[in-house]
């Protein structure tokens, strides 16, 4: 997986907010886009959907790589093998 190297400990808790509002944004207009268009199949609605969760991936890209960045994922595990 391809690593957002930040080194800063606040730059890692932004990345992961600002991640968080990037998929939780795109999961909602999302949903909104599907109920309020749904009869509608166009070719262009389609693009949009596909671009939606492709930002929602995006978002969710941003939330791992700070957890990585900040160290989290090994505390974690530490505190499970315990």
């Amino acid at each position: 997986m391809m690593r957002l190297p930040v080194r800063s400990r606040s730059g890692n808790m932004m990345l992961a907010v600002l991640g968080g509002i990037y998929a939780v944004s795109a999961v909602i207009v999302l949903a909104v886009f599907v109920i309020d268009g749904w009869s509608t199949h166009d070719t262009v609605d389609l693009i949009l959907q596909m671009a939606l969760v492709i930002a929602a991936g995006c978002g969710v890209w941003f939330i791992v790589n700070a957890r990585e960045n900040l160290g989290l994922r090994q505390q974690t595990q530490r505190s499970a093998h315990r």
